[in-house]
């Protein structure tokens, strides 16, 4: 703790880090994968998708985390990270079930 830092301790200053943001996407009508992603007001096209992992956990929880995650390589380079919660999950009512989020890192 820094001495004398001018403000309280408390819980009214912590903040959650790198929470997911809603991104707006289009898939591929066949596989279901992102095709293009929307960033910033301009659509990028996905050059490939490096890596699919599925994160259940929390299942004796009221509202467990079901979520297919995607690892993206964009056409301009950019690595991304984007998940979509599932629409059948507890938390889906909650966050959207079946929206896409950006993951940081």
């Amino acid at each position: 703790m820094e001495p004398r830092s001018g403000t309280a301790a408390g819980a009214h200053r912590l903040r959650p880090l790198n929470q997911a943001q809603p991104v707006r996407l289009r898939t591929d009508p066949r596989s279901g994968a992102p095709a293009a992603v929307e960033l910033r007001g301009a659509w990028r096209t996905v050059a490939r998708v490096e890596e699919v992992w599925r994160v259940d956990d929390g299942w004796w929880r009221p509202h467990p985390v079901q979520r297919t995650y995607f690892r993206l390589a964009l056409d301009d380079g950019r690595a991304l990270t984007l998940y979509r919660e599932q629409a059948d999950a507890g938390a889906g009512a909650r966050t959207g079930g079946g929206a896409w989020w950006q993951q940081r890192y």
